[in-house]
């Protein structure tokens, strides 16, 4: 064997060069199989089980992890260190390790498709099974050689270093280049140099590679220390600080301009409720609270109107909240498996967007989102889908669920798992929105936009009288002679401004009959006047932009219509989470109007909000609507009047209120 010939402290270009020709150059496919079709065809299978721009970087850090816990078991001393280097001037990145390292002869081996060399004996026993470990097919090198026509791969065992690299491994995988790929002796610096064992690889990124630019993933360092915790298994997802070892994790980015930075990242998942800003998010921890109060009492006043709720529930909890069928069907998983859940929700989708902003400068980026999240062996399982509920639909595509085995088997590229243990963790996802919507009381009503000095403190009366001022300041109104000062906020804000516009001939022929805080709708109001009532009709150049087309007028001398069911809500988020709110029992059929100031969100799924124009004028039935909201499948639609819109439109001078026409 090689390594008995080695010199403490030296490396293998350091040996003769007899010696370094009986290990290397060394094609590891060489004893794979004797047909270069064959050794292709399985090549590119590997590589066609991978399809995400993260499975690089994934790949390479799970494997670091694995060995730095290895390290631990093992009682190897510290540091268990994790360093990662994003080079994005030069287009690379590269992973070190201080774990257990390879020999020599492992490292030609692991190159080779399904060799596992996480077959320890001592290992094992303190793992339990090989499937502990998060990759154990033997196919991760695999894929960062093949996948790519540059990798580096040093590894450092009893002071042994080794260093190799292998180029065109991706050439020769497409045919393009009929050489095998071999693996050569490395003549470069090695990181592991100033480390007494561990494992060191580097990836070329190029225009053939996926992603072919490290910049498309993310150019700030911020959005890299995301990355790292919510796409890798440096990003330990754990429960009650189950890990199993004390891993230290270093970023390192060097921007396309040459500037160095670095970052100490936690080596724990980013979940949600973690996100810090200024001031703070209120995100309510459910277990916590639930030890204080009872879940059938009423909330205390300051654990009211919370940005977001999170829970973590363990086998046993998991195993109470499934239906007694469930129970039995999944006995099995449940034992042998033990799964944990973790579930975060915000008041509204627009903290998603916040989140993410926060995390890497842009809200485009989604790190974080909404679904279910498959977890095996304390690291994430490929991507995230949607989270089947039987009730509170609409309020369940706002929940992140995170759902974790222990010693489950992920196929090939971890994309998914066996049939019965996705139904466990759907159902599971299920129960654990349905606990979340009987605390929905807990959060701020949907749509509402509070300011960040609400956040902070809304308990006290001056607190209040500071927050309405501060809030006039940063989002003022002045559309004279609406007496209105800010920009609505709550839905008591909206009801205000409607009632002034409708005072100033906004909606002619408005009539309200009633309103109400108790009843299941807010209001019953109709239009009534005479055709030629000033404003009904439409006109863009004479200032009518509200008006309705004449042939929604008619011929008759007076414009009316049925009694109208109104709903007010500070934004239209509210009032479709409201609709599919089977508690809340409000028909979409039953609602006419809706007023409203704005969205929150740009869309909402199962519905279309179309805004109203010159283009399609036919779409509004009443005076002053602006938008139709419809309902897939439907035939009914609402009538929005948004009136942002509406001042938008008095702010630049389209609209003429009645007072000063």
């Amino acid at each position: 064997m090689v390594e008995s010939l080695y010199r403490k402290g030296q490396s293998v270009t350091d040996l003769t060069p007899a010696t370094q020709l009986s290990l290397f150059p060394a094609d590891p496919l060489a004893e794979f199989a004797l047909t270069t079709e064959y050794r292709r065809s399985v090549i590119n299978g590997v590589l066609e089980s991978y399809n995400s721009n993260y499975d690089f970087i994934a790949e390479a850090v799970q494997n670091a992890v694995d060995a730095l816990e290895d390290a631990s078991l093992l009682q190897m001393p510290p540091p268990y260190l994790l360093e990662i280097v994003v080079n994005l001037e030069e287009n690379w990145l590269s992973v070190l390790d201080t774990g257990i390292g390879l020999t020599s002869e492992d490292i030609v081996k692991a190159f080779r498709p399904h060799v596992s060399l996480k077959l320890d004996e001592r290992l094992r026993q303190r793992r339990g099974t090989v499937n502990s470990y998060r990759g154990y097919k033997g196919v991760g090198l695999t894929f960062l050689a093949y996948g790519t026509d540059d990798v580096r791969f040093h590894s450092k065992r009893d002071d042994i270093l080794v260093k190799a690299r292998m180029q065109y491994g991706q050439a020769w995988a497409s045919g393009s280049r009929d050489e095998p790929a071999n693996i050569e002796a490395d003549d470069d610096e090695s990181p592991l140099d100033r480390h007494t064992r561990g494992t060191y690889v580097r990836i070329q990124f190029s225009p053939t590679t996926r992603p072919k630019s490290l910049t498309h993933l993310a150019s700030n360092p911020g959005a890299w220390g995301a990355i790292i915790r919510a796409r890798t298994a440096a990003g330990q997802i754990v429960l009650d600080g189950g890990a199993l070892a004390p891993i230290k994790t270093k970023l390192q980015v060097i921007t396309t301009s040459g500037e160095v930075h670095h970052l100490d990242v936690p080596s724990t998942f980013l979940y949600p409720h973690d996100i810090e800003r200024e001031p703070q998010f209120r995100f309510l921890d459910l277990d916590e609270y639930y030890r204080q109060f009872s879940e059938q009492a009423e909330p205390p006043p300051e654990k009211m109107r919370q940005d977001g709720l999170y829970l973590r529930w363990d086998t046993a909890k998991i195993n109470s909240q499934l239906i007694e069928a469930e129970r039995q069907k999944f006995q099995d998983e449940l034992s042998t498996y033990s799964p944990w859940l973790y579930a975060f929700v915000p008041y509204q989708g627009s903290v998603w967007a916040e989140m993410n902003e926060i995390l890497t400068g842009v809200r485009t980026r989604t790190h974080l989102s909404t679904g279910l999240m498959l977890a095996v062996n304390r690291q994430r399982l490929a991507d995230i889908t949607e989270i089947k509920a039987t009730r509170y639909e609409t309020f369940s595509r706002n929940v992140f669920v995170i759902v974790h085995f222990d010693g489950a088997k992920p196929d090939q590229g971890r994309k998914t798992l066996q049939d019965e243990i996705l139904e466990l963790a759907g159902d599971a996802a299920n129960r654990a929105v349905q606990y979340l919507g009987r605390q929905r009381g807990l959060l701020r009503p949907a749509g509402e936009q509070p300011t960040p000095e609400q956040r902070q403190t809304e308990r006290d009366h001056q607190d209040w009288i500071f927050n309405v001022r501060t809030h006039a300041k940063q989002s003022p109104l002045y559309v004279p002679p609406i007496t209105y000062a800010s920009l609505p906020l709550t839905e008591q804000d909206v009801i205000g401004l409607f009632n002034q516009l409708s005072a100033l001939g906004v909606f002619p022929g408005l009539k309200v009959y009633a309103t109400s805080q108790i009843q299941t709708y807010d209001c019953l109001m109709s239009f009534m006047c005479e055709s030629a009532t000033d404003g009904l009709r439409y006109g863009a150049s004479d200032k009518h932009p509200l008006g309705l087309a004449p042939f929604v007028i008619g011929d008759a001398e007076r414009f009316e219509t049925p009694d109208l069911t109104l709903e007010f809500k500070n934004n239209l988020d509210g009032l479709i989470a409201d609709i599919d709110d089977p508690e809340k029992a409000k028909a979409y059929g039953s609602i006419d109007v809706c007023v409203c100031w704005s969205t929150a969100e740009d869309a909402f799924s199962g519905y279309q909000l179309e805004e109203i124009g010159q283009n399609n004028l036919e779409r509004r039935q009443y005076p002053g609507v602006t938008h139709v909201l419809r309902k897939e499948g439907d035939g009914h639609s609402i009538s929005v009047i948004m009136l942002k819109t509406i001042v938008d439109m008095i702010e630049a001078g389209r609209l003429a209120l009645s007072s000063e026409s």
